[in-house]
């Protein structure tokens, strides 16, 4: 028995699908103490999307350690913090034209989208929150219960005033008539207060919502004075090609939430974007002990300043998202008779197999080849790719020839 199996408990879910022991990492490359190499499409669940150990933001890191400067902070005020806001609002907000302020909330996106369901609750009086099948917000109590990709595992806890409508990828006029009717109704005697979604699913299936539908999501809201949440905490940060994966949608949401990727090189960090109006908070409502994570500060302010200044990383992730696709597009008509169905913008791509364990057996033909990815969606039968945004043309190409492999291989011994 080893250390992982004699002290370690029980949840550990990763480490079974990739049993070796990592030890080192840099770009999109994880190498294993024995030192094979396996090219990272998972990204750290798209904590990565900047690389492992970007040089630009480890860089950053290092000079903010051996400058003795601050690494925790609460919400006092900091150079690191105002360098960040400043960036944000320079690189972010006033390119979109969004007029919101930046709430920082602790370490995860779970604790981002419990601080905004929080703030809608007070906003609108009403705690009653509209969801989406296919969606996932975290594992805290409550963001586990609005979470309709969880429904099925035991042990999270359901609130009564939830309700989950249809994942929408082309809207229908009763797509648009049942969203109307639910925003209009009340649950367990609850009036809507909140719309949380994911404009693009992440573990829900690399699945982007139809414009037409977030659209019409923002015009009911509107209307009916309900709060309108994205969790843009996996697809946000660029993922999907824009920073945000609302963009261009109409979605124009009330709260953003923000996590993941937000630092750049991986580091604990989580934020809420508010429309400046709607900042209701009094003095100290909502706390945390690690929302002045000032290393964090650091690495996300560089990051905005090297990737975010002009629209480069934007296109080139565009371009690269339709290389994936392309190529999984290929997969399926070679090896799934066009049964497969490709999902997904920029770099957050699936390839939905239709099938669990056809899904869990690509994954594992893919690691035998080095190369890691994940699945998602209902029932896991989606083989879902998150390289990092910054990956080598070279390495991408690589890694999809892998992948073609190894759904050759899985489809082949069936």
């Amino acid at each position: 028995m080893n250390q992982f199996d004699e002290l370690e408990s029980n949840v550990r879910y990763y480490c079974r699908r990739w049993p070796v022991v990592f030890s080192t990492a840099a770009g999109a490359t994880i190498t294993a103490e024995d030192g094979t190499r396996y090219l990272d499409f998972f990204a750290g669940a798209g904590a990565l999307s900047y690389g492992h150990n970007n040089p630009v933001l480890v860089d950053v890191a290092i000079e903010h350690l051996r400058a003795g400067k601050l690494m925790h902070s609460l919400d006092t005020f900091t150079v690191e913090k105002r360098r960040f806001l400043e960036a944000m609002q320079q690189h972010v907000l006033a390119p979109r034209q969004l007029d919101m302020v930046v709430q920082t909330v602790g370490p995860t996106g779970a604790t981002a989208v419990e601080a905004a369901l929080q703030l809608a609750q007070k906003i609108t009086g009403n705690r009653a929150v509209v969801g989406f099948e296919g969606s996932y917000h975290g594992m805290t109590y409550r963001t586990a219960s609005i979470s309709a990709s969880m429904a099925g595992r035991a042990l999270v806890a359901h609130v009564k005033e939830f309700v989950a409508l249809p994942y929408v990828e082309r809207a229908t006029e009763q797509d648009l008539a049942l969203l109307e009717r639910t925003l209009r109704s009340s649950v367990d005697g609850q009036r809507i207060g909140a719309v949380i979604i994911e404009p693009t699913q992440g573990e829900g299936g690399a699945r982007p919502f139809d414009p037409v539908y977030l659209r019409a999501i923002r015009e009911h809201c509107s209307e009916l004075g309900v709060v309108v949440i994205a969790d843009e905490v996996q697809a946000g940060v660029g993922r999907t090609g824009p920073f945000f994966s609302f963009e261009g949608s109409g979605l124009d949401p009330d709260i953003v939430c923000v996590s993941k990727s937000i630092s750049g090189l991986g580091l604990p960090m989580a934020l809420n974007l508010i429309r400046r109006d709607l900042d209701r908070w009094e003095f100290g409502e909502f706390s945390g002990t690690f929302r002045g994570n000032n290393l964090a500060f650091a690495t996300s302010t560089r990051m905005l300043e090297t990737y975010w200044t002009d629209s480069n990383l934007e296109k080139s992730t565009e371009l690269r998202g339709h290389a994936v696709r392309a190529a999984l597009e290929g997969m399926s008509a070679q090896f799934g008779d066009g049964r497969f169905t490709v999902r997904g913008n920029g770099l957050l791509c699936g390839l939905d197999v239709g099938d669990t364990r056809l899904a869990a057996d690509i994954a594992s033909a893919a690691f035998e080849r080095r190369l890691i990815v994940e699945t998602c969606g209902a029932g896991d039968t989606t083989v879902k790719l998150l390289a990092p945004l910054v990956i080598d043309d070279d390495e991408l190409t690589d890694g999809l020839e892998r992948l073609g492999d190894a759904v050759d291989q899985a489809c082949s011994v069936r």
